[in-house]
C-alpha cells in the first residue's frame, strides 16, 4: 500500500478551500482491516504524535476524523479503535488504544497485536514486540506488515465527500502513476483492496469510486487539472466503471 503525505488533489482541495471533501495525511491514517474474504472487521484510525501531542487531547481537526468513524461504524456495524504512536522515538514498544473515542488505555505490541485478534482477524502469530522509527516509513505500518500476517486485507480512506447534513455520500481512492489519463486503468493487484472499500461502502450507502491523476516525469509535475473517475461496486458486473475524466473545477462542485 501507498501512504499519502500528500499530493496534487490534497493541494488543490486546500487552495480551493472546499470543505464537502474531506481527508487526512501525515502522520494519520484512516485504515480498514478485513478478513481473508475481504469482509470488513476494524476501523482503525491511527495518529502519529511527538511526545507532547502524544497525552494530549486531540485536535479539533483529529476530532472531526473521528466523528466520522464513529458514525461510519453506527452505520455499517463494524466496530472502530483509535491508535497513538510517537514519532519522535526510536523504538516504540507501546502505543495508546481508545475503543470509545476518548479514552485511552496503554498497550504494548504483544496486547495490540491481541486485540486485533479479538475483532476475527487472521493474525499470524508472530511475536514482534517493538518496531523501529525510520525516515523514510511510517514505523506502525512496518509493525503491521512484520508482525499482524499476509492474510490480512488492509486499506486506507483517502478521500470522503460529505452532505449538506455532514454525512458521508462517497468514499474515494485516490491513484496516480505516470501512465496517461487514456491509457490508465485500475489493476487487478489492486482489487482486494478494492473489494474490501466496496463491501464496507455498500453497508454504508455510501458510493465507491476510483480517482485517478497523471504525475508526469519530465518536467516532473503532479497534474491535478484533469481527474479520471470510476465507480465501483463488487455487488454489480463487471465491478468496475468507467465514469469519465473531468476537470479539476468540475469534481469539486
Amino acid at each position: 500500500m501507498s501512504y499519502y503525505k500528500g499530493n496534487a488533489v490534497y493541494d488543490e482541495l486546500i487552495k480551493n478551500s472546499v470543505n464537502h471533501l474531506k481527508f487526512v495525511t501525515g502522520n494519520e491514517w484512516q485504515l480498514i482491516y478485513g478478513d481473508a474474504n475481504c469482509d470488513p472487521k476494524l476501523l482503525v484510525y491511527v495518529f502519529g504524535k511527538n511526545e507532547s501531542e502524544y497525552n494530549s487531547n486531540l485536535s479539533n481537526a483529529d476530532q472531526e476524523g473521528v466523528d466520522f468513524y464513529k458514525h461510519l461504524s453506527a452505520i455499517t456495524g463494524v466496530p472502530y479503535i483509535l491508535i497513538k504512536f510517537r514519532t519522535d522515538i526510536s523504538e516504540v514498544t507501546e502505543v495508546l488504544l481508545s475503543t470509545d473515542g476518548t479514552n485511552f488505555e496503554l498497550k504494548n505490541m504483544m496486547e495490540l497485536m491481541q486485540v486485533f485478534s479479538s475483532y476475527n482477524l487472521p493474525i499470524s502469530n508472530s511475536t514482534t514486540g517493538k518496531y523501529l522509527n525510520d525516515r523514510t516509513s511510517s514505523a506502525y505500518h512496518k509493525w503491521q506488515r512484520g508482525s499482524l500476517g499476509s492474510s490480512l486485507k488492509v486499506s486506507d480512506i483517502d478521500l470522503y465527500k460529505v452532505g449538506a447534513n455532514g454525512n458521508p455520500t462517497t468514499i474515494y481512492e485516490l491513484k496516480r502513476s505516470y501512465y496517461s489519463l487514456d491509457r490508465w486503468a485500475p489493476f487487478r493487484d489492486d482489487y482486494n483492496n478494492f473489494r474490501l472499500l466496496s463491501k464496507l461502502c455498500n453497508s454504508a450507502g455510501t458510493t465507491f469510486k476510483i480517482l485517478y491523476n497523471v504525475r508526469h516525469k519530465s518536467p516532473f509535475f503532479d497534474d491535478a487539472s484533469k481527474l479520471k473517475l470510476f465507480s465501483v461496486n463488487f455487488n454489480n458486473t463487471p465491478p468496475i466503471e468507467l465514469d469519465g475524466i473531468v476537470d479539476f473545477q468540475d469534481f469539486i462542485k
